[in-house]
């Protein structure tokens, strides 16, 4: 038996309901419509907020203060299926207040109907087109979080943009179901089963998943940006976060961890207020400020 935060023990209750919606009964386009229903709304108040064009690939520029610390490239989460930056609006808002940082928020194209490597072609389009203010992070959750750890190996490959860092927040990296770690428990949300629906929409060719740009964890991990890996005690992608970390580590990459014991897939974005949430954002914060100092003074 799996332990649950108990303040997100009504979500958990929910999403373990014999008929709760999901990607494989439901299909993609009704879970895009149940995610822009449980998104929060509202959030923290903007110096300025604006749609913009980056390099081809729609995004959302939230500027909480005149001067902002960092610029904070965002992936939303969704299983490259599902989402979009109006789902994670409050997200963006709440992630620009915390850390003083400017955040783009990426709009990139969804599977089944752009499958890979769409995502990861539009990812890598609007990080490339960014004018940054000040030291650059890529930044996301779930999907978003294989998104961003995939364009952090790009920008080294590529020599450029320089990333001061990248923020993993319960991110899928393995690209692989089979592990002993994916059948160890059933969370009440974000089965096994639904990971493999997702990865089948998003990556539908068998001789894809062993590519880097899907399985990051398979690519070459040396000379990285320092990392913030967010994991949940209640997610299935917990355990391959954590190894993504050790490898992060064991290739010489400054990993700062953060485990949320109990915590689900998506605590953040659906549970902004729980002390969990609280607590990983002033986390993520602290990582921002750490190293967006240290990238000014080098």
């Amino acid at each position: 038996m799996i332990k649950i935060d108990p303040e997100m023990a009504p979500l958990a209750a929910a999403g373990a309901l014999p008929d709760a919606p999901t990607i494989r009964s439901a299909g993609p386009a009704t879970m895009r419509a149940i995610l822009s229903q449980l998104s929060p709304t509202g959030g923290p108040a903007m110096l300025a907020v604006d749609d913009v064009v980056s390099n081809g690939v729609s995004a959302r520029d939230y500027r909480p203060v005149a001067a902002p610390i960092a610029t904070i490239i965002l992936y939303h989460g969704g299983g490259w299926t599902v989402g979009s930056v109006s789902d994670y609006d409050h997200f963006a808002r709440t992630l620009a207040a915390a850390t003083s940082a400017r955040i783009v928020s990426i709009d990139y194209r969804l599977a089944p109907e752009h499958p890979f490597p769409a995502a990861v072609d539009d990812a890598w389009a609007a990080l490339a087109g960014t004018v940054s203010d000040g030291p650059l992070f890529v930044a996301g959750d779930s999907a978003g979080g294989n998104l961003a750890a995939v364009v952090a190996q790009r920008a080294r490959d590529e020599g450029a943009p320089a990333l001061a860092g990248q923020i993993l927040i319960y991110p899928s990296v393995a690209g692989d179901v089979d592990t002993p770690a994916m059948h160890a428990f059933v969370p009440p949300m974000m089965p096994r089963d639904d990971i493999a629906a997702y990865y089948d929409l998003y990556v539908p060719g068998p001789a894809d998943r062993d590519d880097p740009r899907f399985a990051p964890a398979l690519g070459q991990l040396s000379r990285l940006p320092p990392a913030m890996v967010v994991t949940a005690g209640a997610d299935l992608l917990a355990a391959e976060g954590e190894a993504y970390a050790d490898a992060l580590e064991a290739a010489g990459v400054e990993v700062t961890r953060h485990r949320q014991e109990g915590a689900l897939h998506a605590y953040l974005t659906l549970l902004p207020d729980t002390s969990a949430s609280v607590a990983t954002m002033a986390n993520i914060a602290s990582f921002v400020s750490r190293h967006a100092v240290e990238t000014s003074a080098d």
